[in-house]
């Protein structure tokens, strides 16, 4: 009787002893630790963007993760993209110690990013305008067009394309307001590396706002220039 008690005993102090020694992590430790390193990956991503979004992650399995090792096991993520884009598939590997994967799965992340921007207040029609009465500054999601919203009011700006009313306002839309019409006289300045400058009349061919590379020809020489739209009416080649 006393050597069964012996031998529970000695089972039961190895039971102990392998519990200590083992190492686990539960699901929500994983999905905790795994939120908090996408998290911090995402706002670097934005810090020149926003700081107002969220995240949701999906295809974390759901269970714990063991060894039989008592060191602690540690969690990497794998992004194969170091650019932002709101929807991304990314890796997870859990190591051991030695650096042994002990488990491998992939993993969705979808991120919202919200931001003040410029909208429609009213239908904004193709070439009208765009005017600081016909927008709004709204807090809208704008995960889908980083880096093509505004909000700062810049004149000179028509749209091309109809706005419907409440939509963002995106700069892909946006051209600049011509100030030189198709077929208007232009004063055309040939500009040489040397700093000559010469100033001839000519005829605009297309239309274009400041900034523009147009055609226009050349009363004189009859010829067709590429010129940069430099302010109302007035044209420069380089030569």
């Amino acid at each position: 009787m006393k050597k069964r008690i012996k031998n529970i005993i000695i089972a039961f102090l190895f039971f102990l002893i392998g519990s200590v020694q083992a190492s686990t992590l539960s699901y929500e430790q994983i999905y905790k630790t795994i939120n908090d390193k996408v998290y911090i990956e995402t706002k670097q991503k934005l810090s020149n963007i926003s700081d107002d979004f969220k995240i949701k992650i999906t295809g974390i399995p759901y269970e714990n993760c063991q060894t039989t090792d008592y060191n602690p096991l540690k969690i990497e993520i794998i992004s194969q993209n170091t650019n932002f884009t709101p929807n991304s598939y990314k890796r997870v590997v859990i190591k051991d110690y030695k650096n042994n994967v002990v488990k491998a799965f992939p993993i969705n992340v979808q991120t919202y990013v919200y931001k003040d921007v410029f909208v429609a207040k009213n239908i904004i029609p193709y070439n009208q305008e765009l005017k600081l009465e016909n927008i709004n500054l709204e807090k809208r999601e704008i995960s889908k067009y980083i880096g093509k919203t505004l909000n700062e009011y810049k004149t000179g700006f028509v749209a091309s394309k109809n706005f419907q009313k409440g939509s963002i306002i995106l700069s892909d839309y946006l051209k600049a307001k011509s100030v030189v019409s198709k077929n208007s006289i232009v004063e055309i300045i040939f500009l040489s590396d040397k700093g000559l400058r010469i100033t001839l009349q000519g005829k605009a061919l297309k239309d274009g706002g400041i900034g523009d590379t147009i055609p226009v020809r050349s009363d004189k020489y009859n010829k067709v220039y590429n010129a940069k739209i430099n302010s109302f009416n007035e044209v420069m080649v380089r030569i």
